[in-house]
């Protein structure tokens, strides 16, 4: 936990305040305990990779969470099937993934700048596909707060 911790190094335009409480949990239960402890009342902002994120000079209040690498896995199941995590940068599964052969489809996460999390929650699309089209399955919302 890093307490008025500047989020400019954290964004692609290198620009914006501090978070009043950065936090960047190692894996899933770092976040489970973390969102579990807070009180209900606290500010909770998550950050991705900071691709077209503009911070305003005053920060934000509350707790930033920004994912760690436990966030960053990916990997081929059944041959055919991409599992990556929510910190892992969408180009990077294109570019590590889509060259496979049973793998098509995932070219398009080239163009979306920024972390698979953020595409899932925003169904980022390019070159006219879109998340949605190529998701199998996302994770369950669980119920930490």
């Amino acid at each position: 936990m890093l307490a008025n911790q500047p989020l400019a190094e954290f964004t692609w335009f290198r620009i914006g305040g501090p978070a009043q409480v950065l936090v960047m949990p190692e894996d899933a239960s770092d976040l489970a305990y973390l969102l579990a402890s807070l009180p209900r009342d606290i500010p909770v902002t998550v950050i991705g990779l900071g691709s077209n994120l503009i911070v305003r000079d005053g920060g934000v209040e509350g707790v930033v969470i920004r994912l760690g690498r436990g966030f960053n896995q990916i990997k081929v199941e059944e041959g055919h099937r991409v599992r990556a995590g929510g910190g892992r940068a969408g180009s990077s599964v294109s570019r590590r993934r889509a060259s496979t052969p049973a793998i098509a489809g995932l070219a398009f996460l080239r163009g979306i700048p920024g972390a698979i999390g953020g595409a899932l929650r925003m169904n980022g699309g390019a070159y006219g596909r879109e998340i949605e089209d190529i998701l199998i399955e996302g994770a369950r919302r669980r119920s930490c707060r």
